[in-house]
């Protein structure tokens, strides 16, 4: 990502995109486990804003902390956002796999069975 503001962007993306799937198999399918996919909106909701909080990050030395050092600083704090956004990375995908683990559980046997005739015609 180039900046935090893209970034924020896309996990907004992400995360109403998997709402709104879960809205549309409310609507549209039958044997959708209505109150499964209320809880899989409300848990994409939480991560959307957990995870824009945690994007949010700051360096807290300062260039004095490292005997007035530009090079080493710089590297330091390319290192530490590095890290911050690796981990908030696989922090975000983890829950998202989860999230469509559990939409995956509110269908239906018949309604996979039919989704997969579907795809084979």
């Amino acid at each position: 990502m180039a900046n935090k503001r893209d970034l924020k962007k896309y996990i907004k993306i992400v995360c109403g995109d998997i709402a709104g799937e879960c809205v549309f198999a409310k609507l549209y399918f039958n044997g959708v486990d209505t109150e499964k996919m209320d809880d899989i909106i409300v848990r994409a909701a939480i991560l959307q804003t957990t995870t824009i909080d945690k994007v949010s990050v700051s360096f807290d030395k300062t260039l004095k902390s490292f005997g007035g050092d530009a090079k080493a600083y710089n590297k330091a704090r390319k290192a530490y956002f590095k890290e911050c956004y690796k981990h908030l990375k696989e922090e975000l995908n983890n829950e998202i796999n989860s999230i469509v683990a559990e939409m995956n559980k509110a269908i239906t046997k018949e309604q996979k069975d039919a989704n997969k005739e579907a795809l084979n015609n």
